[in-house]
């Protein structure tokens, strides 16, 4: 989970698996700093028999999965469920447990639209997004969203097409972003599209999306020379230096010594995509 945490209870053999950021979860301590650090992103659905059987089976803490369980069965609050956990844990502080109930009754009175909103938002911010596009596309087709404005259908077109592009994915991104334009009048939006256009190495597409919108030369030009500007971003000049490092070291002496540092480099970027595709 990024840090260490000393757990007093149990560690289970078999972990509770949280499905929406795909993460494993082995004792009780883990389990209150999963819901401490994600707060917004818990849901009816955290009310589960497989939460119970595993504060049952795993924890051995029958009192405490019959407590869920009966809070469950009398269709309780969300906020009473998780207030039952953290206070048999006392993993938090009290200040810290009030500040989550707190934040979840607030959620309670929100709608479904608005909180699946804030969290589709929360999972961008946290880069996971697979989890991030699955929430704006069910945002996308629920009912409630015939009613929402159209800056606000804009922004969750918007965010969509962001996700997609932060996996690469920029003829996807493209229409999203489309989409988005045509209905937030954003100039934000309509540029990211032009520039997956560019990513994508489509002049046409670009040259067409462009005249649609009664662009100029200079306003291509302009988002032309944005993209450049932001291929030159850190990662990439660290790696040119790393590259150029190697050469002025190994002087063509040492290839075997300098592929393997450039591979090294490049699985870590390999490594990082699909930590960010397991999100």
């Amino acid at each position: 989970m990024g840090e260490l945490l000393i757990c007093h209870e149990p560690i289970a053999s078999l972990p509770l698996y949280i499905e929406g950021i795909g993460q494993n979860i082995y004792s009780m301590e883990e389990l209150c700093y999963y819901i401490m650090g994600n707060t917004y992103l818990i849901d009816l659905s955290f009310m589960s028999e497989e939460l119970c059987t595993w504060v049952e089976k795993q924890m051995g803490l029958y009192k405490l999965a019959e407590t869920l369980r009966d809070i469950m069965r009398s269709q309780g609050k969300l906020s009473d469920f998780v207030l039952a956990i953290l206070e048999y844990s006392g993993y938090n502080s009290m200040q810290e447990m009030q500040e989550i109930i707190f934040t979840i009754r607030q959620m309670e009175e929100k709608s479904d639209f608005e909180c699946n909103k804030i969290r589709a938002d929360l999972l961008m911010e946290k880069e996971k997004y697979l989890g991030a596009i699955y929430e704006y596309k069910r945002l996308l087709d629920s009912e409630d969203v015939k009613e929402a404005d159209e800056t606000l259908l804009g922004n969750i077109w918007h965010n969509l097409g962001t996700a997609y592009a932060r996996l690469f994915l920029f003829e996807e991104a493209a229409a999203c972003y489309d989409k988005a334009y045509r209905h937030n009048q954003n100039e934000e939006s309509l540029r990211e599209c032009l520039m997956c256009y560019r990513c994508l190495h489509d002049e046409g597409g670009f040259m067409k999306k462009a005249l649609e919108n009664h662009m100029d030369d200079l306003e291509m030009q302009a988002v032309r020379n944005e993209l450049s500007i932001a291929s030159r971003n850190e990662k990439i000049v660290e790696f040119e230096e790393e590259l150029e490092r190697l050469a002025r070291e190994s002087m063509g002496q040492d290839k075997a010594k300098a592929k393997e540092a450039v591979n090294e480099i490049i699985n870590g970027w390999k490594e990082e995509y699909r930590k960010i595709c397991r999100g």
